[in-house]
């Protein structure tokens, strides 16, 4: 009969015949060795009631019986000689006797493997042919004075299984259709029992499944191969009539090293605040392993440095949708993957210089690179409210702006009296300059820009309303300080915003005191406009005169604004 041991799994089903063993002339050698000849007596019809489990198979079906004494351990379910046996012989299929080797005063066991093929002794221990029964019986011994010993056997029969690998991913991207891949089944000592190729189909995203019927119950180990994963081994035992084992394949892992960025750029969108970003990433995989990567699982960013904005650029997983290039020689040229990348959506701007990086991460090691710069003029932004200060000599002076959201415009009012400036109604004050702590009106985030200046050639510019925000209403006092000392000449400050037709400046005058008549010095620190925004407008801008305080404006509108608080340096 033909036995498809391929890849089939042995576990052995207990069926409990029992076959007796006497042991008969038993001839004593000086060796510590006797020579043992056993009778099989098969009294398995005695146990009907557990015979029904094992219809496949009785003694009386084998043409071959094979006996093999063992030492005192489990009995093995291949025919093999395992070079720890001391001995083995054919049972006579009449006669049932077998004569064997024994040691003397050594615990030993009885292996019997049944086949329905008339096989040799030869032919046996090479352990190719599957038995289809099995006996095993327990611990004995047998000693000088022993002329005979009746042993008992268990008898089990080979049992067959279906057994389905569940093939899947580790990476919830799962598989590409058209990737092949094969599963081999093998035996506990290494042969190939079977095997089976496949073909992921785009119904096989998730998962695939391969099956193999008419494993016999043992142990074995499956090899399984995919094109773009690691290969995986693993052992595993069947001993039911159904085996489903889930294999989790790994992902052919992409070398960070192997990827470069080209051609990237930044474009500004028209005048507005945002930026794209774009690119081509470039993946270069050695020429030996083209046909093992067949997906990169990356992320891949793009932010402003400083910036809290991220914008993803993740490119495809499958390398199927790039662009490949191989080159001419097979063994020192690289396989080359190119993908095109841009931002969905926009990158946010800050007034002035933005530097753009992008980060790429593959198998948690990241790449960082600098897209580049690109300088943004918020104060052309009609929706804005810019105020920029400039000067030519001196150190530091210092951009002031007090804001009262609850402080509205009475467009009614013609000049300013006391009881036109309610106290109670005014609401809380926002201080804002450059210092690290007074950057934000409120608790709700970055609207305001900031440039701060140390020296003229940097300037100093506070922009009010980004991002598509609107000029907050209410009202604002805007001053200058000259923080060290009063060396600051040929000052000006220029605003612009909603409801403006032109900018307006103010100046240029001097902190510095240069014993010039002719000239005025500013206050220290110097008011400079009142602002008053109504429907995200600027309905209200007075000037301060120079070298005049709040009273230009209202006799009383200090009282209402309080003090000119001077710079909190950081030391």
């Amino acid at each position: 009969m033909r036995f498809f041991f391929n890849i089939h799994v042995l576990v052995f089903t207990l069926l409990f015949f029992v076959l007796v063993v006497s042991c008969a002339d038993v001839e004593t050698e000086t060796s510590g060795y006797a020579a043992l000849k056993i009778s099989l007596n098969d009294v398995s019809h005695r146990k009907a009631e557990r015979s029904k489990l094992a219809p496949s198979m009785t003694s009386s079906d084998a043409k071959t019986i094979l006996a093999v004494l063992m030492p005192a351990v489990k009995c093995e379910s291949s025919s093999a000689n395992s070079g720890s046996e001391y001995s083995r012989a054919l049972v006579g299929i009449t006669s049932q006797n077998v004569k064997l080797v024994v040691p003397l005063d050594t615990q030993v066991k009885l292996c019997l493997f049944f086949f329905r093929e008339t096989l040799s002794l030869n032919e046996l221990s090479a352990g190719t042919t599957a038995p289809e029964g099995f006996g095993e019986s327990g611990i004995f011994s047998i000693d000088s004075e022993t002329t005979a010993k009746t042993i008992s056997v268990e008898f089990w029969t080979t049992s067959y299984s279906t057994v389905t690998l569940k093939i899947s991913s580790i990476s919830s991207i799962g598989f590409f259709a058209g990737s092949k891949g094969t599963v081999k089944l093998n035996s506990t000592s290494g042969e190939l029992m079977d095997n089976n190729s496949f073909t992921i189909t785009s119904a096989d995203n998730g998962s695939k499944s391969v099956e193999f019927t008419n494993v016999v119950y043992n142990s074995y180990s499956y090899d399984v191969e995919l094109i773009g994963f690691i290969p995986a081994e693993e052992a595993f035992l069947v001993s039911s009539e159904t085996e489903t084992l889930d294999v989790k394949l790994t992902p052919n892992y992409v070398d960070i090293d192997w990827l470069s960025f080209d051609n990237m750029s930044i474009a500004q969108v028209g005048t507005s605040p945002y930026a794209q970003v774009s690119g081509t990433l470039e993946l270069n995989v050695p020429y030996d392993l083209k046909d093992n990567v067949t997906q990169i699982i990356s992320l891949m960013q793009v932010n402003r440095i400083g910036g809290n904005t991220i914008v993803d650029v993740t490119p495809p997983v499958a390398l199927s949708n790039w662009t490949k290039t191989e080159g001419t020689d097979n063994v020192t040229d690289n396989v080359t993957y190119t993908t095109l990348f841009s931002t969905a959506s926009y990158l946010p701007l800050i007034h002035g210089s933005n530097e753009l990086q992008i980060v790429l991460t593959v198998n948690d090691e990241s790449k960082i690179e600098t897209v580049g710069t690109i300088d943004y003029d918020a104060c052309i932004d009609s929706d804005t409210m810019c105020l920029s200060l400039f000067w030519t000599d001196g150190l530091d002076p210092d951009l002031h702006s007090y804001y009262f959201p609850d402080w509205t415009y009475n467009e009614d009012l013609s000049v300013l009296t006391t009881d036109n400036f309610d106290n109670t109604s005014r609401g809380p004050r926002y201080w804002v300059y450059s210092n690290a702590a007074n950057k934000k009106y409120s608790v709700t985030g970055d609207t305001i820009h900031f440039i701060d200046g140390n020296s003229s050639s940097d300037n100093e510019t506070q922009i009010w309303a980004t991002h598509g925000q609107k000029v907050g209403n209410g009202t604002y006092l805007i001053y200058v300080e000259d923080v060290s000392e009063k060396d600051v000449q040929n000052f000006k400050l220029i605003l612009s915003g909603p409801g403006l037709s032109d900018n307006i400046t103010y100046g240029p005058y001097d902190f510095k005191d240069d014993n010039d008549n002719s000239t005025t010095e500013a206050l220290n620190p110097q008011p400079v406009f009142f602002i008053q925004v109504e429907n995200n407008s600027i309905v209200r801008s007075d000037n301060v005169s120079v070298g005049k305080n709040l009273d230009n404006v209202s006799s009383t509108l200090m009282q209402w604004t309080g003090d000119l608080q001077n710079s909190v340096v950081d030391q």
